[in-house]
């Protein structure tokens, strides 16, 4: 997308659909993403995801030369179908990029073994054992093809560890949850600690002291370092912070991808539930965790009674009651 503004000399924007700016102008590509959660559907936010359709409808009708792409799951999309009928227009042309291609995959696959076993110099390394076979038929396959190649790529010592188990979410959860019982105490690792827990940092944002004191981290903002040799592999500048020149003051920083972020969620709450449900982010919490006997997808995690009632607490105290008296986590609080 950002390749085709560039030819035809457009701008190119993208954003959550929580955040669509005001001001868009003519000849941009307006790139929307983070539908009903950024990490899982929150399983209240249809109304807020209307409001967010209708703004680009509104955009549509009053600015020439636009171009809008919803960035989709493609479940999600076909959960909420019915409800958002009314937005027709705004999915006019679709395309469900989780569809089988087996030349695509064996391209991505190609890809793998030039960025990792071209690249290794260890004959005896297990990445030679890799097939499209076992990247195909692991417990994983809801996770994207591609997604899965990279993460193996970004952390080739893992390799081993998902020949032996082909979930690529118990793979990266518990290698982070060893890298944090083994070096506890390196400044990289609490933060990464810090940044799943809030969600993102900014050095132009409150530094959370509290959420530093509960869980021993540890650091100051000062201390935050992107060059960190354990961070860097996991965080980087939010990609549209990047793309418009914002200030390394006033950026983001974040997991760069989503699912890292998910995986840093299921280690620290294996770690402490109770802890997680006080302190975490809400966002997070009512999109991953579900209550017991409810039924958990994929990247979702359980709570029980006692660690249900200490979150509907703490949204009794931030007025959010009413908002998500819907949700699972809500509705089986013991009030």
């Amino acid at each position: 997308m950002k390749t085709c503004a560039e030819i035809k000399q457009w701008k190119f924007f993208q954003c959550r659909f929580t955040e669509i700016p005001e001001n868009v102008t003519e000849n941009t590509f307006l790139f929307i993403y983070g539908w009903f959660g950024l990490w899982n559907d929150d399983l209240c936010s249809l109304d807020r995801v209307k409001m967010a359709f209708q703004t680009l409808k509104d955009i549509m009708k009053r600015i020439n030369n636009i171009k809008i792409i919803i960035g989709m799951r493609s479940d999600l999309y076909k959960k909420y179908h019915q409800e958002l009928g009314k937005y027709s227009d705004l999915f006019q042309h679709e395309l469900f990029l989780d569809s089988v291609n087996i030349n695509k995959d064996a391209e991505y696959l190609k890809y793998f073994h030039k960025r990792n076993k071209g690249l290794c110099k260890n004959k005896e390394c297990q990445c030679r054992q890799l097939s499209l076979e076992m990247l195909c038929k692991g417990k994983d396959n809801i996770i994207g093809l591609p997604l899965r190649i990279n993460i193996l790529a970004n952390y080739h010592e893992l390799i081993g560890n998902y020949i032996r188990d082909p979930d690529i979410l118990k793979v990266m959860t518990d290698a982070i949850t060893t890298l944090r019982e083994n070096i506890k105490k390196t400044n990289g690792c609490n933060w990464i600690d810090y940044i799943c827990l809030k969600g993102r940092f900014s050095r132009s944002e409150e530094f959370d002291e509290s959420i530093v004191e509960v869980f021993d981290l540890r650091i100051t903002r000062s201390s935050f370092d992107v060059t960190d040799s354990i961070l860097k592999r996991y965080v980087r500048m939010r990609y549209s912070d990047r793309q418009n020149n914002v200030s390394t003051k006033e950026a983001q920083y974040v997991f760069w991808h989503p699912f890292i972020y998910i995986c840093v969620f299921h280690s620290l709450f294996k770690y402490n539930p109770n802890l997680v449900l006080k302190h975490c982010n809400v966002d997070a919490i009512l999109q991953l965790v579900r209550p017991k006997g409810f039924g958990t997808a994929y990247i979702e995690v359980s709570a029980d009674d006692h660690g249900i009632d200490l979150f509907y607490e703490r949204l009794r105290k931030l007025h959010l009651i009413e908002r998500y008296k819907d949700h699972p986590l809500v509705r089986s609080a013991s009030k």
